[in-house]
This record gives structure tokens, sequence and C-alpha cells, in this order.
């Protein structure tokens, strides 16, 4: 004959399975995350390249919307700006992991530097998304994307 206990946590704990035996049954603090809860957050939302206002949305399961408009157009802009680097072959494709770890590989980058956009003229091993092989890609591309750039960066 068996017998059966049914053990039921308390409020706000779960069983530590990891650190629990058949003869001690350990309980852990249920850590609740921000974006797995059930608060409304509001902010903004790409949908079929719009940016739209989301309002009222539940956190859980909703991890596309963005807290002010700002965050959203630069989103926007690097879905556009990834698509030109990986597809436009004068700016020499998208500068890969295996580059950026090489020491020996120079990239040549565009960044921010307080509310202004910064070229970089050659790093070793430090990944940026706006990466390029040479500083002439990398001028070209400024020269015809400074609109986006500016987006991605955030700078106004």
């Amino acid at each position: 004959m068996t017998r059966e206990i049914k053990i039921t946590p308390p409020e706000g704990y779960e069983i530590d399975t990891e650190h629990s035996t058949f003869k001690c049954i350990k309980f852990k603090a249920i850590t609740k995350r921000f974006r797995d809860g059930n608060k409304e957050i509001h902010g903004y939302r790409l949908e079929l390249s719009h940016i739209i206002p989301a309002q009222g949305i539940i956190a859980a399961g909703n991890h596309d919307i963005f807290y002010n408009y700002k965050q959203a157009k630069s989103a926007k802009a690097m879905a556009i700006i990834s698509q030109i680097m990986a597809n436009d072959p004068r700016f020499g494709g998208v500068v890969t992991d295996e580059e950026f770890e090489d020491e020996d590989i120079w990239i040549y980058s565009i960044n921010r530097n307080k509310n202004t956009i910064q070229m970089y003229q050659g790093t070793r091993g430090i990944d940026h998304f706006l990466s390029f092989h040479t500083p002439k890609q990398r001028d070209l591309f400024l020269e015809e994307n400074e609109d986006l750039i500016k987006d991605y960066l955030m700078i106004d």
C-alpha cells in the first residue's frame, strides 16, 4: 500500500526541486520578472514598417513595445540598415563575428558620442553594429544614409 501526500507551497513560493529531497522539501521564493507580469505597458511598436502607439498592452508575451517613439524609430532604422548592409555590395557586407574577434582585422565604424556622429578610424576586436571593412565604405554609407544613422543612434 502506498501513501500520497500533496504539498502546497506557501503563497509566493515554489518547491525548490534542485535542493529538495524525498525527506526534506525546500521552498524558494517565486521570482517575478517584470516582462512576465500582468502589468499594462504603454509605448510604441512597429507594425508593417509604421510606428504606432501601443496602449494598455499586458507586458507578458508582448516584447515588441518600445517605451518611447525615439526607441521605436531607432529599431526601425536598425532593420533598414541591416538590409542595406547585407544587400548593397558597395558597403562590403556585414562584418562577421569572426572578423570582430580577429585582433588583426581593422574595423571602421560609426557610433554616437554625446549627441553627434563619431567616426572611428579603425578598431580591432570591438563589435559595433555600424561597422565596415574600409573607411571608404563607412564614409559612403554615412553620406547616403545619415538620416537612418541619426535615427538608429537616437541623435536629434
